[in-house]
């Protein structure tokens, strides 16, 4: 294959070089469109990896494979620009891309049968069961607390659902748009996710055994039925991120519906909170597979949530919130419970008792409560979250439980007295859901939560702590809510956020206006006007995913992607053996393309068979080869062209400076390559011929200009366009017929003027080269049009210069002449 194409390009060069121009102009183009694409690409990816953006591992994996292909299309288009200067370049770009593919890889998990188990085999085998049902069987095997009885539906269940449904390539394409700087394309996706799941059949490899199951345990020994519940139970849930909420539970199944509650859970894995919640907390979502735990509904007279600790203070009691009946209102933070404070030692003293109407648990119940609760304690080596119910004759069952979360130590400080806060509070009495100090801006959700108006900073008022005050967990400074708990859900994704939550304050919406800066400080249950910083100093909100899976594989990864070691081309080591990173082969692949493009044509022009002679009254002899755009239609047929008719940005504004009104042409015969024709000659060939001539290859944004002065000559090689970072001038400038020393001093001329005009310059004895890159397309034109007048003026000036107090007068009257 590279035989063929460089008996392809050989062809070419001999017999249709004007077609090789074109060609390698093409590959010049596209190399420097996947160029722009490729520095976009990174640049997203380290946003995300940065904090600036935070999105689904799905988009880091969709970015980085289009990075992949642009690379690749980089080396390909250098290739065909060159084929035989970088062969090992393509060799080196393989081994990073292998290297990229590792660090983006995510184990897939397995799919092994059964794919139904009893509650009683999974006990803290999270990765088959999740993180609820397995330390629910923990709970009864290490603490020998009562537990329901149950079975799970595992993990390899739902691979083995998306697998044989062939859903996950399709969530894949869903989740890669998930940023959540665009909460609608979030819910959109979501919502797409979800309407995919519940279309699909769960094979029967999974739907049999899971019913089977459901049927045997709703039915009673005396053959009666009961109802069951089905509950999230995902990797990683209950675990270093609680996941609080954000998954979907359902209460009072038929044992005949159980496949399709299972269904409905597995969906619920995907709704916008919870696809919000686990990129906060940096999980892929094949990370977090969904087992299902399934569990008979109890008859609960009461029920509600257990913290063994209620702060991060080793000496902090107990707490215990608990409504009548169900729990469900309790966690998602529509009502305000009983709570019951108690000593973190046996024999569990009632401390304190909040009650709204009517005692909810006697204190002998909390006691026994407690009990329970302290050897869930020592049974996990943490302090616990625990949810419970208890059925009419006080027996007490432990429905979940999980690692407290609870706010950081050096949070955990007391408020300032009142007296050291100069501002008087406009809300006091509050209830500290989740600790902390904040200040921002109020805005009222009094009924629909719109995420997509809530501005960065907000402090929220809200009825009540629902759990989908989750998605917004990234934009709020505060909450301030009339009802709710600290037992609910939101605010144990608070805490693990750093947000403070107040609750209790049925006065919200009227003391706190719409649009008002204020303070709230959590600790404390009040708020303040403005902002008080005796109280932000103390403490701030933070969101802690540095250890998180997804944040490790991005710390592998941006390097392979991101990181610039081939910063001077220049250098010795600016090679293929030196690449390390996609953005090395860009730098390389670039930089290398703009050298190709610099030498596009000859001496001899071969090539410009096809070229046009510009008519002007300029002393110089020029030819135009037009690549596509370069000239307007209407000069389409014409043989010869005028300068209005050339289009070609770059080539327009060389042009312009060349003839500009004040260009300074010295006076002298018609330019040509006076050495070429001393050469060539021998009195057979006139200043007009071709080969002596100066010649330019343009197109609409290009331009390649070799221009012959007499005994020296220039090269310009520009693109000038819209986009800022495709943009280039290329300059060298060589040669002229006096002696070395009056060559050396025009050339210093030349450098000061280049280097005044922001030109990065590089000389080696009468050789000069210079470069500007990056630049807006005003920026290139006007330097552009400067090296017309530059090379006007530079005209035989070897020659005129009488030594460097003349050099330096000449260099003073250019840039007081062009500076204008």
């Amino acid at each position: 294959m590279f035989s063929k194409e460089l008996f392809r390009r050989w062809t070419y060069q001999v017999f249709a070089p004007g077609v090789l121009l074109r060609e390698k102009y093409n590959a010049f183009r596209e190399l420097l469109r996947f160029d722009d694409v490729c520095l976009e690409l990174i640049a997203a990816v380290e946003d995300i990896h940065y904090g600036t953006t935070v999105a689904d591992w799905a988009r880091v994996v969709h970015l980085t494979k289009r990075l992949r292909a642009a690379v690749e299309e980089m080396v390909t288009r250098l290739s065909r620009l060159s084929p035989t200067r970088y062969l090992d370049l393509p060799e080196y770009a393989k081994k990073i891309d292998f290297y990229v593919q590792m660090a983006l890889d995510v184990p897939a998990g397995e799919m092994t049968q059964p794919f139904v188990v009893p509650l009683t085999d999974v006990a803290g085998d999270a990765r088959r069961a999740g993180g609820k049902a397995a330390n629910l069987a923990r709970a009864a095997a290490e603490a020998g607390v009562p537990v329901p009885p149950g079975f799970v539906a595992t993990t390899g269940a739902f691979r083995y659902f998306l697998e044989a449904c062939e859903l996950r390539p399709k969530i894949d394409r869903c989740l890669r748009r998930v940023d959540l700087s665009r909460p609608g394309d979030v819910a959109e996706a979501a919502a797409e996710i979800r309407r995919l799941i519940l279309a699909a059949t769960v094979p029967d490899e999974v739907a049999v055994p899971l019913a089977e199951a459901a049927l045997a345990l709703a039915r009673n020994p005396d053959g009666t039925t009961v109802t069951l519940a089905a509950r999230s139970s995902a990797v990683a849930e209950d675990g270093r991120a609680s996941f609080a909420g954000q998954y979907e539970s359902l209460l009072g199944i038929d044992a005949a519906d159980a496949v399709a509650a299972y269904r409905k859970v597995v969906a619920g894995k995907y709704t916008a909170k919870a696809i919000t919640y686990r990129a906060l907390t940096g999980f892929a979502d094949a990370e977090t597979p969904m087992a299902v735990l399934f569990l008979p509904m109890l008859p609960a007279a009461s029920s509600g949530v257990l913290y063994t600790r209620d702060s991060a203070d080793p000496g902090a009691p107990m707490a215990v919130y608990a409504v009548p009946g169900l729990g469900a209102d309790l966690v998602e933070g529509s009502v305000s419970p009983e709570r019951l404070a108690l000593s973190h030692e046996p024999p569990h003293i009632l401390l304190e008792r909040r009650s709204n109407e009517t005692e909810v648990l006697s204190d002998a119940d909390a006691a026994k409560l407690a009990a329970m609760g302290l050897a869930l304690e020592k049974a996990f080596g943490a302090p616990q979250d625990v949810e419970w119910a208890a059925t009419a004759d006080g027996a007490f069952t432990v429905l979940q439980s999980r690692p407290m979360a609870v706010e950081d130590e050096d949070r955990n400080a007391p408020s300032p007295p009142s007296a050291a806060v100069a501002a008087r509070p406009i809300v006091t009495g509050g209830m500290r859901a989740s600790g902390g100090a904040a200040a921002g801006l109020v805005a009222h959700a009094p009924t629909i939560l719109d995420i997509e108006t809530i501005a960065p900073g907000t402090v929220l008022v809200t009825p009540t702590l629902p759990t989908t005050l989750a998605r917004a967990v990234d934009r709020l400074a505060a909450v301030v809510a009339i009802s709710g708990s600290r037992a609910g859900h939101f605010a144990s994704v608070a805490r693990e956020f750093g947000l403070p939550v107040i609750t209790g304050l049925p006065d919200a919406f009227a003391l706190l206006p719409q649009g008002e800066e204020v303070t709230v400080d959590a600790d404390a249950g009040t708020v303040y006007p403005g902002r008080v910083a005796e109280l932000l100093g103390r403490l701030a909100p933070t969101r802690s995913t540095a250890a998180s899976p997804v944040a490790e594989r991005l710390e592998r990864l941006v390097p392979l992607l991101a990181r610039l070691t081939l910063t001077d081309p220049a250098s010795p080591d600016f090679t293929p053996s030196k690449v390390r990173s996609f953005h090395d082969i860009v730098r390389f692949a670039h930089e290398k393309a703009v050298t190709e493009m610099f030498s596009l044509v000859g001496d001899d022009g071969r090539g410009l068979a096809s070229a046009r002679k510009v008519k002007s009254t300029l002393p110089m002899t020029m030819y135009v080869l037009d690549l596509g755009g370069g000239v307007f239609e209407s000069a389409a047929t014409d043989k010869e062209l005028r300068p209005d008719q050339i289009k070609s940005a770059p080539m327009w504004a060389l042009w312009s400076g060349l003839a500009a009104e004040n260009a300074p042409w010295p006076e002298g015969p018609p330019i040509t390559d006076d050495a070429a024709l001393d050469r060539t000659s021998a009195g057979l060939f006139t200043g007009e011929a071709r080969h002596l001539a100066s010649y330019a290859v343009i197109s609409d944004l290009y331009a390649h200009v070799m221009l012959r002065f007499g005994y020296h000559f220039t090269v310009v090689d520009a693109l000038c366009g819209p986009k800022e970072g495709q943009n280039f001038v290329n300059f060298r400038f060589k040669g002229g017929g006096a002696d070395f020393a009056s060559r050396a001093l025009r050339l210093a001329c030349v450098r000061r003027i280049l280097t005044h005009f922001g030109f990065t310059v590089r000389s080696s004895g009468d050789l000069l080269d210079a470069t500007l890159t990056r630049v807006p397309e005003h920026i290139a034109q006007k330097r552009l049009a400067m090296l017309g007048c530059l090379l006007a003026a530079t005209r035989l000036l070897d020659m005129r210069l009488a030594g460097q107090t003349e050099a330096d007068a000449w260099v003073e009257a250019f840039l007081a002449r062009t500076d204008r």
